[in-house]
């Protein structure tokens, strides 16, 4: 099964843990997860923990507009790029939650 995560909250909320764990135990589960971060989202490739994910194989897409406008550093293993991205991730999954 392949599982979409969209997240727009900062990583203060507790939408950043929730998907953390709900990555790890789809992962775990042999499921492939794809996560897609916009607005305040973004700020969740400065949290170590959550940008560890894409280690363990979990792929983690930005919208680059809104890294831009919120002054965020690039950070590697993370694809930057747009709505489109987006939009291939929920059309490509079997289950897509939103975090928002």
């Amino acid at each position: 099964m392949k599982l979409g995560i969209l997240l727009t909250t900062s990583p203060e909320n507790e939408n950043t843990n929730t998907v953390i764990g709900i990555s790890r135990a789809a992962r775990g589960q042999g499921h492939e997860v794809s996560i897609f971060l916009m607005y305040d989202g973004v700020y969740n490739i400065n949290n170590k923990e959550f940008s560890g994910l894409a280690d363990e194989d979990v792929s983690i897409a930005v919208c680059a507009f809104n890294v831009e406008q919120r002054n965020v550093g690039k950070v590697g293993g993370i694809l930057f790029g747009s709505q489109y991205d987006h939009a291939c991730i929920a059309s490509d999954v079997d289950r897509l939650i939103s975090f928002g």
